[in-house]
């Protein structure tokens, strides 16, 4: 799986024009090696719509935050599926990865981290990125089964309140920390 997704990692950069890029490589041997080549191909100023279905894999924090990175570098982000869940996850990488959702132009955003070790740390920083997200018009959070608790959910619960075109939304918090309150 590693090799695979280096390969394709490769041929993502010479893709001068790369608008959407579709990517499943889940349920495999998927590491961080592996992972981290094929983020570096998503570094394209063109990418406007990403799928990425890395669920179930054996990748961590250097994936998400390599993934991160790339994102920072998509200029035009408009659409992000990121599917991250059952792998070994935690803060460390769920912050980077929240870090480079700062976009701008992001409208519709669905992120799936649940049966991860993410917690407080990344929903903040995911609070804050989504706050420069004026444009957000779908959001999808699935983070069931993770450390995620009230200060975390607080403050995606605050920005959310704040972003003018939102239109739909889900949020599954079961079995986390967040008060029933």
């Amino acid at each position: 799986a590693d090799s695979t997704a280096a390969a394709l990692g490769t041929a993502l950069k010479s893709c001068g024009k790369l608008e959407k890029a579709q990517l499943g490589l889940y349920s495999t041997k998927l590491t961080d090696r592996g992972g981290e080549a094929l983020a570096a191909g998503l570094n394209r100023p063109e990418l406007k719509d990403i799928v990425l279905y890395l669920q179930d894999t054996l990748v961590a924090d250097s994936t998400a935050s390599a993934i991160g990175t790339a994102l920072k570098f998509c200029g035009k982000l408009e659409k992000v599926d990121i599917c991250l869940y059952r792998t070994k996850l935690t803060d460390q990488g769920g912050q980077a990865l929240a870090a480079g959702l700062n976009r701008p132009e992001l409208q519709d955003l669905d992120l799936r981290l649940f049966e991860t070790e993410v917690a407080d740390e990344t929903a903040i920083a995911l609070g804050e990125s989504l706050s420069s997200c004026r444009k957000l018009v779908k959001l999808v959070l699935i983070v069931d089964d993770t450390k995620l608790g009230d200060p975390g959910m607080n403050c995606i619960v605050t920005v959310l309140a704040t972003l003018p075109k939102l239109a739909t939304i889900r949020l599954d918090l079961l079995r986390t920390n967040v008060s029933r309150q």
